[in-house]
């Protein structure tokens, strides 16, 4: 795993109920690494099995947020481990 996969997907966040899925801009300012080296580790991470991808979402006002990542269950685990 490459050092942008690792702090995007520490980054990322895991929920069962799908409402935690994150889109470029704020993994960005998280991680400070540039939208394509962003976009690069979520597809690599999705590709892993790590991270899924989702469109069509809404924020908490109930108003379209377009597309974003979530870490996936394997995925959350392993961010995790590489905390402790």
């Amino acid at each position: 795993m490459t050092d942008n996969e690792r702090k995007v997907l520490g980054a990322l966040n895991f929920s069962a109920d799908g409402c935690c899925f994150c889109g470029f801009a704020w993994l960005m300012e998280e991680t400070g690494l540039d939208r394509k080296a962003v976009r690069r580790a979520c597809r690599s991470l999705k590709r892993k099995g790590l991270a899924q991808f989702a469109r069509g979402l809404w924020n908490e006002d109930g108003e379209p947020c377009g597309s974003g990542y979530a870490a996936t269950e394997q995925g959350a685990a392993l961010a995790a481990g590489n905390r402790e």
